[in-house]
């Protein structure tokens, strides 16, 4: 007997999943969302678009049942939801999401995972073989290869989001919400996870996809709702709209064509202001490179390629086994964060929340945070400096925010990431390096981003860009330098490469040129 739950089809009338009416949730004077009103199709994926604080993050709470609206009400099949919380949202309207932070138990396996409050047995002695067979037949009908009996830990993060999915499944799942689910995937395991939408969805799930890349949109999505500023703007099915008319929907605006990445002259002949010199530490060996003042150089590889660890072991985050790092034409051995901060040399990190925000800060001190001394005197600091340093910086990085002073979790993740990128700008850096500037950041904020990274680099600045995201490098960089197991592939002309020689370095398909 199938371990997969009933599925409702649609009828030939379309039948409405879930009726979101007139939904509003405010944050004392902050309207997150107002007057909301949609329908979500039976058996169909939705798109739910918008940039960064549209109010995308906020539905997607209520819906799941983590928080209550302030005002309006959403049925699921019929049923309104009387209580707002996830058991309930679950158990009752077979509601689940899939969070950007998968929610995992590492140190068990992937069957307990999977079952864990609907164990077969009791919580304290549960069935272990049962549940073993149960998860195996599940991950089978849903054509997962995943070994059940293994410790979640030592999966990949890709293999940990399929198992949210199964879980989610397991529960009788008949609205499946997918936040961003492919931030932090490579194309490869992004494939993984359509082809088990692709199953579900013929199964008769219904899902909301969130997502800023619009090609992914339209090739998976049935129909398209789109919020600006907390109100619902447009709603399409996908062959009635155009990405750029979506995009124009988000944002308020057209857009246009972004120009690229136009070199600069100046570049090639300047001495250069980081020198790399076969450097060696955890997951990379022997790298070496060089970037100019006014350069952008881009690194690529897949996730295990090293490249993370090498930005890491450059800024004095992770030690060294070997080689050197030279800024400015002075060697930098005793590396450190601190240290590297009065060198100028900085680092943001991919890993936003858990690397890079001070969570129980406010947006002010997470911009201002590496500028205290600046504005101390006898252990004080001047607030009045201090702020409005960090407001003019707020400013001009478009921040959107009611107040600085406010908490820097209740922005949105591209404002929080122009934030820390502020932070870094408050040091006037000489050399700065980004891992995934713009991951998890809506398209236009991506732009705004881009093109600071422009304004600084024609400053003098040399930028070192990390990212998994090949068309974001062809588009702001001047050279790739492309990784494959912790050594240097190659390094492309960003004017000459394409993402099919990019990928052909970092899979070891092309020999390495290093």
């Amino acid at each position: 007997m199938s371990v997969l739950p009933p599925q409702a089809a649609a009828s030939a009338d379309r039948e409405i999943a879930v009726r979101i009416s007139n939904v509003s949730r405010s944050f004392g004077p902050v309207k997150a969302l107002e007057d909301v009103s949609f329908d979500i199709t039976a058996g169909e994926v939705t798109a739910l678009l918008g940039e960064n604080g549209a109010g995308k993050s906020t539905l997607l709470k209520i819906l799941a049942g983590l928080q209550p609206p302030s005002g309006g009400s959403i049925s699921v099949f019929g049923e309104q939801i009387a209580s707002y919380d996830p058991n309930t949202v679950l158990t009752r309207h077979s509601v689940a999401i899939v969070p950007q932070e998968l929610s995992l138990l590492p140190d068990r396996t992937v069957a307990e995972n999977i079952l864990v409050g609907i164990e077969p047995g009791s919580r304290l002695f549960p069935a272990k073989r049962q549940m073993l067979e149960t998860a195996r037949r599940l991950l089978a009908e849903l054509d997962l290869d995943i070994d059940p009996s293994v410790s979640v830990r030592g999966l990949d993060l890709a293999v940990q989001q399929l198992v949210v999915v199964a879980r989610a499944v397991a529960r009788g799942c008949r609205v499946l919400i997918l936040d961003e689910p492919t931030a932090m995937l490579t194309p490869a395991e992004a494939d993984r996870l359509f082809a088990l939408m692709s199953r579900l969805k013929a199964a008769g799930t219904t899902m909301v996809y969130v997502s800023h890349r619009m090609p992914e949109v339209f090739a998976l999505c049935d129909r398209l709702e789109v919020l600006r500023d907390g109100r619902h703007v447009g709603s399409w099915r996908r062959d009635e709209v155009t990405p750029d008319a979506a995009v124009a929907a988000m944002v308020g605006r057209e857009l246009g064509h972004f120009a690229g990445r136009t070199e600069n002259p100046t570049v090639r002949d300047a001495p250069a202001a980081l020198v790399v010199d076969r450097l060696s530490g955890r997951r990379h060996t022997d790298v070496s490179f060089d970037v100019r003042p006014g350069e952008i150089l881009g690194v690529a590889g897949l996730p295990d390629s090293g490249r993370v660890e090498l930005l890491a072991n450059i800024f004095g985050a992770e030690s060294a086994s070997g080689g050197s790092v030279i800024v400015h034409g002075e060697d930098y051995a005793d590396r450190s964060p601190i240290a590297s901060v009065g060198r100028r040399l900085g680092f943001l990190p991919g890993e936003r929340r858990a690397q890079g925000i001070l969570t129980t800060m406010s947006v002010a001190e997470n911009v201002g945070v590496l500028t205290t001394r600046a504005y101390s005197r006898f252990g004080l600091i001047s607030r009045r400096g201090f702020d409005k340093n960090a407001a003019e910086l707020g400013r001009k990085l478009r921040v959107k925010t009611g107040s600085m002073s406010q908490p820097i979790t209740s922005l949105s993740g591209g404002n929080q990431q122009k934030a820390l990128l502020g932070r870094w700008l408050a040091v006037d850096p000489q050399v700065l390096m980004l891992d995934e500037p713009t991951r998890g950041v809506d398209v236009g904020a991506k732009v705004e981003i881009y093109e600071e990274l422009f304004a600084i680099s024609a400053k003098g600045v040399a930028i070192v860009c990390s990212s998994s995201d090949l068309p974001e490098l062809l588009t702001v960089t001047d050279r790739i330098v492309v990784m494959c197991q912790g050594r240097v592939a190659g390094v492309l002309p960003t004017a000459t490469a394409t993402e099919e020689s990019i990928m052909a370095l970092a899979t070891g398909v092309v020999p390495s040129a290093a």
